[in-house]
C-alpha cells in the first residue's frame, strides 16, 4: 500500500468517524442529553497535511521515530564501541610502555651492583697484591726423552759399538802363505730404526797369521812371511730390513769403500812381493814397510734389538786393490797372480743407541 492510498484511507475513516459522531446524540436518551451536552471531548487526532496532499497518520509517525531512535542508538553504540578499542589500545600501549620502563630500570639495576661488585673484588684484590708479595714458581726445564712405544723407550738413530772376529784370507792371499787372524773392529754410525737407508763408519784392526813361502823358478827360494797387521777406515752405506714391531731386530746389508794400511809384513815377504816390493833385491830402495791401499768391501749381517743396545754378526767380503806393476820377475817367483788382496772378516758385536 503506497502513501497515496494510505492517505486516501485515512481521510475517508476520519468522515466516517465525523458522520458517526454527528448522528450519535439524536440516538441518546433526552434524560441524559443535558448532561452530555455539556461534556465534549477535548481528545483531537492530529492529523497534519504534507506537501501534496499526503497525511501521516500517528502509527507512521511512531514508526519512523522508533527507526530513528533505533539509528540513534546504533550510532551511539557504534561511537562507544570505537571508544572502548581507542581506550583499550591506548591503554595496551601504556602497559607496554610500562613494562619496558620497569624492565628497562631493572636491567639497570642489576649492572649498578655487577660493576658494584666488580670494583669490590678489584678493591680486595689490588689490597691482597700490596701486602703479600707474588710468589714465582720455578719453570723446570724440559727434559728431552727419547720416544716410547706403548711406554717403552725406542733407540735413537746414532749408534756406536765394538765387535770383534776373525779375519780369514781367500784366494792369493791364502795361496801365499798366510792364514786366519783376529779381527776387532769399532762401528760408530746413524741409522733410524723406521728408515731403510743408513750409513757407518767402521774403524778396524786386521793381523794375519804369516807362514813360510818358497818361490817357483829354477832357484826356489823360502820366503818367511811374519804376521801383517792391517789397519783400516772403511765408509759403508747399510740397508736395514727390521722384522719386529718397534724395528729394533733386522736384516741389513752393507757395502762400501776404505783406506787400508799394511804393516809389519816384511819387506821380503810374500805379501810385500805381492803388494809391489822386490822380494828377490832386498837391498832395493824401493821396497817400503808401510803401504796403504784402496779397496771396497760389501756383506750382510743380522741384528736383534735389546732395549737401545743390539747384538749383530756380521760378514763381509774386503777386496783391496794391490795396484803393483805386472812384472816378469814377480810371475817367474810367484806364478801368475791376481792384483787384489781378499779376506773375510767375520765378527761379532754389539752397539749402543
Amino acid at each position: 500500500m503506497t502513501k497515496r492510498e494510505l492517505s486516501r484511507w485515512a481521510i475517508g475513516s476520519s468522515i466516517a468517524v465525523a458522520l458517526c459522531a454527528s448522528t450519535l446524540p439524536a440516538q441518546v436518551d433526552t434524560t441524559r442529553r443535558d448532561t452530555t451536552r455539556t461534556a465534549r471531548s477535548t481528545t483531537r487526532i492530529p492529523v497534519r497535511k504534507v506537501s501534496k496532499g499526503e497525511v501521516i497518520l500517528p502509527s507512521e509517525r511512531a514508526r519512523a521515530d522508533s527507526i530513528a531512535a533505533l539509528a540513534r542508538r546504533d550510532s551511539t553504540a557504534r561511537a562507544d564501541s570505537i571508544a572502548a578499542v581507542e581506550r583499550l589500545r591506548t591503554d595496551s600501549i601504556a602497559q607496554a610502555a610500562r613494562t619496558d620502563s620497569i624492565a628497562r630500570a631493572e636491567q639497570a639495576r642489576t649492572d649498578s651492583l655487577s660493576r658494584m661488585e666488580q670494583m669490590r673484588n678489584d678493591s680486595i684484590a689490588r689490597a691482597n697484591a700490596a701486602i703479600t708479595p707474588p710468589v714465582t714458581t720455578p719453570t723446570p726445564e724440559p727434559v728431552a726423552q727419547m720416544p716410547t712405544s706403548q711406554g717403552r723407550r725406542l733407540p735413537g738413530s746414532f749408534y756406536m759399538g765394538l765387535a770383534a772376529g776373525s779375519a780369514s784370507p781367500t784366494a792369493d792371499l791364502q795361496d801365499l802363505g798366510y792364514d786366519s787372524g783376529l779381527n776387532i773392529s769399532i762401528p760408530i754410525g746413524w741409522h733410524n730404526p723406521s728408515a731403510l737407508f743408513g750409513w757407518r763408519l767402521m774403524l778396524g784392526y786386521q793381523q794375519f797369521n804369516g807362514a813360510s813361502f818358497t818361490t817357483l823358478g829354477t832357484s826356489p827360494t823360502v820366503l818367511s812371511n811374519p804376521d801383517p797387521k792391517v789397519y783400516s777406515a772403511e765408509l759403508n752405506l747399510n740397508m736395514r730390513f727390521p722384522f719386529n714391531e718397534r724395528k729394533t731386530s733386522s736384516v741389513y746389508l752393507t757395502g762400501g769403500g776404505g783406506v787400508y794400511m799394511f804393516r809389519n809384513y816384511g819387506q821380503g815377504s810374500a805379501l810385500g812381493g805381492y803388494l809391489g816390493n822386490d822380494v828377490l833385491d832386498p837391498d832395493d830402495s824401493n821396497n817400503e814397510s808401510t803401504i796403504n791401499k784402496w779397496g771396497i768391501n760389501g756383506g750382510a749381517g743380522l741384528e736383534f734389538g735389546i732395549g737401545t743396545s743390539s747384538l749383530f754378526l756380521e760378514t763381509r767380503l774386503v777386496n783391496v786393490f794391490a795396484g803393483r806393476d805386472d812384472e816378469p820377475n814377480f810371475d817367474s817367483a810367484f806364478g801368475e797372480r791376481g792384483t787384489s788382496v781378499r779376506w773375510f772378516p767375520l765378527i761379532l758385536g754389539f752397539t749402543i743407541r
